[in-house]
């Protein structure tokens, strides 16, 4: 499919809560028009999907409740609609083929009610109104794995929440002070009885992150899907390499339909083709660079690093590179148009203690 494009390279305070979002959210869109538009989403997915599942990635079992496209934008706009019948539809559908031992798929509306009630603009802002419904709609996907949502600070989630969000330059309020006192209260508690909680690290917040992005680049990224963005910094991160291969399971496993978003990141121009030595080591085992040695008759030894096999390709022909970056569709990210695009990983991450601590809104 990418052949067209690779030629470019408290239980009390909880009830009031969700009382309150169900006033605010209301049930506006609970009525016919709601559940057209889950199944007019579902059935969008017929063709990328699971055969039997078509929400979720057809390369896994379908109890992993991966789905094969990104959720944030159909859960963003139905919660702008009211529409929060098609979001518990939705979700649902990706838990239904692993719903749990001797329960239903129902379980994940609390889940969803539970998210929409959480009271996040009180501890953080974005520079745009969208950044508060992704956010919210982040939690709603990571809901699925069930259980507590205090326990997501284990995972890679916060993580990723702080690599889609970044872009909405996000800001913290100094009442994350009072998320901290919750969080390390919760830690301690659980530490009485699990040594890895001892050995957790408490939160401080005395000094809130606060860099953002430059606003050229902020506008540039913001405008990308939010899977999208998490591959763009996947790419980053890893200094570029094979476009589809540019995700890891954490990012998969919140959606994403990666030939989508490959997409669009050419398209942006924040990812270019390229058959740079640092994309081609990036993107092969050493295994893989001594095959390709082989191969093109090029002199190695086993005992080279990744970084001199590449090299030996380079020296008896540069056309070699080439090559071999066309057959594996090698991608960097565009840091001479964009130096700032080197700093953007960094910042997220200094942002992530933020959400961890929202986890305990």
């Amino acid at each position: 499919m990418l052949n067209g494009i690779s030629r470019f390279f408290g239980k009390k305070d909880k009830t009031k809560r969700v009382e309150s979002a169900r006033s605010v959210l209301s049930d506006n869109g609970i009525g016919s028009h709601g559940s057209n538009a889950a199944d007019a989403f579902l059935t969008s997915l017929k063709s990328l999907g699971h055969p039997d599942y078509p929400i979720l990635d057809r390369n896994y079992s379908p109890n992993s409740r991966v789905p094969c496209t990104d959720l944030v934008p159909f859960i963003c706009e139905r919660m702008v609609e009211g529409d929060i019948k098609s979001i518990k539809t939705v979700m649902r559908a990706v838990v239904e083929a692993n719903p749990g031992l001797g329960i239903g798929p129902d379980w994940i509306d609390e889940s969803v009610e539970n998210v929409l009630s959480m009271p996040f603009e009180n501890y953080i802002s974005f520079s745009s109104p969208d950044g508060l419904n992704e956010l919210r709609a982040l939690f709603i996907i990571a809901a699925k794995a069930g259980g507590g949502r205090e326990f997501l600070i284990t995972e890679e989630i916060p993580r990723l929440t702080s690599w889609a969000l970044i872009a909405r330059n996000p800001s913290w309020s100094n009442n994350l002070q009072s998320l901290a006192e919750k969080a390390n209260f919760w830690i301690a508690t659980m530490a009485e009885d699990t040594p890895y909680w001892q050995k957790y690290e408490r939160f401080d917040v005395n000094e809130l992150p606060k860099e953002q992005i430059e606003t050229g680049l902020q506008e540039s990224i913001s405008s990308l899907t939010p899977a999208a963005r998490l591959q763009l910094l996947f790419a980053i991160q890893r200094g570029g390499g094979s476009l589809l291969g540019l995700t890891n399971y954490q990012i998969r496993n919140l959606g994403i339909n990666i030939e989508s978003t490959s997409k669009e990141l050419l398209e942006s121009g924040l990812i270019l083709p390229s058959h740079s030595l640092e994309a081609i080591e990036s993107a092969h085992s050493k295994q893989e660079l001594i095959d390709l040695c082989e191969s093109y008759g090029t002199t190695y030894r086993k005992s080279w690093s990744k970084q001199k096999l590449v090299q030996a390709l380079q020296e008896m022909d540069s056309s070699v590179l080439e090559e071999i970056a066309e057959s594996k569709q090698l991608v960097s990210p565009s840091f001479r148009d964009h130096p700032e695009l080197g700093n953007v990983v960094r910042i997220a991450d200094e942002h992530q203690v933020g959400f961890k601590l929202v986890c305990f809104a």
